[in-house]
């Protein structure tokens, strides 16, 4: 029988998890949710906080909810309880897991669990984040080769040394899917710019009022504007002086 390598648990995020298409393989080849940055994850790693646990009664199921500041996901665990038994709610976590997808759900098929510090889960933020910058030059590449005309084995031997052939082919499958209320590492930096320049408008001395904020920042909704300016205060970027006030560090 074909031994399947292991695949690598790639640095990820709740929101990139959650923004992505799952794609179920024939045979041997691993499932894997492909992202609207054109990266496929089959194994992924991320740190959050845990905001919900369950067990149930026969103790053949358990889940852990958790919060990285972007979006929330679930690990899930069959039968393999102990791993997560150490574990409640606002606990800091390392999570390993295998991706995977039910009813429309993306989840965690948690292997591997960690306690962390907060300073973990900063410092995985900013590695994602240098990741994905470096990504999406790649990704930028590939659509401007591709554009000019150039075919995938091209393409391939224009990446050698960058990419692997099966990264290139993954970009290239994400230029012909169509992602559902995706907000790519663009609109999400776009926001955050918008929100931040809100927030230096209206702040005028005692910090800037959060429902001014809604009102000033329009080409959003108020679920991605409530979730921008939780994650500028989670990286902290902004702070609160006080309860409902948003203030620029």
């Amino acid at each position: 029988m074909p031994q399947q390598s292991r695949q690598v648990a790639k640095i990820t995020t709740t929101r990139e998890l959650n923004s992505g298409k799952y794609f179920q393989q024939e045979g041997f080849d691993p499932n894997y949710l492909l992202t609207p940055e054109g990266r496929r994850i089959s194994r992924g790693r991320l740190v959050a906080t845990v905001v919900d646990t369950f067990v149930n009664e026969d103790e053949t199921y358990a889940s852990l909810t958790v919060d990285d500041g972007e979006d929330t996901i679930q690990i899930k665990f069959f039968n393999e309880l102990e791993l997560m038994r150490d574990f409640s709610t606002g606990d800091i976590i390392e999570v390993v897991g295998k991706v995977r997808e039910y009813q429309g759900e993306i989840y965690f098929n948690g292997e591997i669990l960690r306690s962390q510090k907060p300073v973990k889960e900063f410092l995985h933020k900013l590695r994602y984040k240098k990741h994905v910058e470096e990504w999406k030059q790649m990704y930028d590449t590939i659509k401007q080769l591709k554009e000019s005309g150039k075919s995938q084995d091209d393409i391939e031997k224009e990446m050698a040394g960058k990419l692997n052939a099966e990264e290139v082919d993954a970009v290239l499958q994400s230029f012909g899917e169509h992602f559902d209320t995706v907000e790519t590492e663009e609109t999400v930096e776009n926001l955050e710019r918008d929100v931040l320049d809100a927030v230096e408008k209206l702040d005028e001395g005692e910090g800037a009022d959060y429902s001014e904020i809604l009102e000033t920042v329009e080409d959003a909704t108020e679920d991605q504007l409530e979730d921008t300016i939780n994650s500028l205060l989670s990286d902290g970027t902004c702070y609160e002086p006080k309860p409902g006030m948003i203030k620029k560090l």
